[in-house]
């Protein structure tokens, strides 16, 4: 039995197969190197659970035309079942370097990545180790940070994709724009045939937004907290103070960076950078919208509403979309950023 709703027709196709069946489920993209994952939901429990494992699976939202290009892709890593429906668990091409299924990679001094950055690090394993008999893992869209990141002297032992995400943490890009500095992330970028990995920077939220809400234009609710961003930081040997502090005093202490060099110019330096990216995003807002479901984390929005607070540009953080007979989509806005510590290079 196929979906009965003809404007809202989600597919699923498992190794090629499509599913007649009636799908409903979520899928979740949370950003900041996480992966994307898929929760759905087959309403026949006659299909062969052992034989789902690891299968791909590849979602079309179909929401109100016929797509071409999946909404997810991804492997199954998990099953269950009830009397009516199976329930399908997944999580996009990323996991084939880590969890249960990537490998466990040692670098010491006998094999390592010395002389590698980041992106060539990674298209040279992907290829070696994943893309061996047929490719699984995109890597024509795999370009550097800039600075870039080098491997030369990383000795680590664990799974790829967890050493990648420390190491892309390393990288801070403020050269366009000092006071706005910008972070990378990794990202999946969805294709005809196969997902695509790719490390991308985040836009400067003055840049021209992709898409306007507004509550004439595909704005149902929105709800928000707003916070006082720190304005002065405390570290080793001294502090640093940003603006007159007009709504009061907002203290964080970056803490003991070992790989920083212990002085107080660099200290001060780390302290600066994180100031500066607190006060980038000072809400965390929540939307809820009946288009741009195929926006993407990172992307700059607009918000076109009656309230000072929150109208204007804001970044895409995160993002959900439920599917069935219907189809909702809840956009994550302005997530405090991680410690600016994370991120500064080496």
């Amino acid at each position: 039995m196929v979906q009965g709703n003809t404007y809202h027709q989600p597919r699923l196709i498992i190794d090629d197969d499509e599913v007649y069946s009636n799908i409903s489920g979520t899928v979740t993209f949370r950003g900041n190197n996480s992966l994307n994952s898929l929760s759905v939901k087959i309403d026949n429990p006659d299909l062969q659970l052992k034989a789902l494992i690891h299968k791909k699976v590849k979602l079309f939202l179909n929401n109100g035309s016929e797509d071409s290009i999946p909404f997810f892709s991804g492997y199954i890593n998990s099953v269950s079942n009830s009397d009516t429906n199976i329930t399908l668990n997944c999580q996009d091409p990323r996991v084939l370097l880590t969890g249960k299924i990537g490998d466990i990679i040692v670098f010491d001094d006998d094999n390592n990545y010395d002389g590698f950055t980041l992106g060539a690090f990674l298209y040279s394993y992907i290829e070696d180790k994943i893309n061996t008999t047929k490719t699984l893992i995109g890597t024509d869209k795999l370009s550097d940070t800039n600075p870039t990141v080098s491997l030369t002297g990383v000795r680590e032992k664990g799974k790829v994709y967890e050493i990648a995400k420390k190491l892309i943490a390393k990288s801070i890009d403020n050269d366009s724009d000092f006071l706005n500095p910008l972070s990378y992330q990794f990202d999946i970028i969805e294709d005809s045939d196969v997902a695509q990995l790719t490390i991308k920077k985040d836009k400067q939220l003055t840049d021209l937004p992709s898409m306007t809400f507004s509550y004439s234009d595909g704005l149902l609710s929105y709800s928000y907290n707003r916070r006082l961003p720190p304005n002065t930081a405390f570290y080793e040997g001294g502090s640093f103070v940003y603006t007159n502090r007009p709504a009061g005093r907002s203290n964080i202490d970056i803490g003991d960076v070992d790989w920083v060099e212990k002085s107080r110019a660099d200290m001060r330096g780390v302290a600066m950078k994180q100031i500066l990216l607190e006060n980038q995003q000072k809400d965390e807002i929540s939307i809820s919208v009946n288009k741009g479901y195929d926006i993407g984390i990172g992307s700059i929005i607009r918000l076109d509403v009656d309230n000072d607070d929150i109208y204007g540009n804001h970044r895409v953080v995160s993002k959900n979309v439920s599917f069935g007979k219907n189809t909702s989509c809840n956009l994550k806005l302005n997530k405090k950023p991680i410690k600016v510590s994370d991120y500064i290079n080496q």
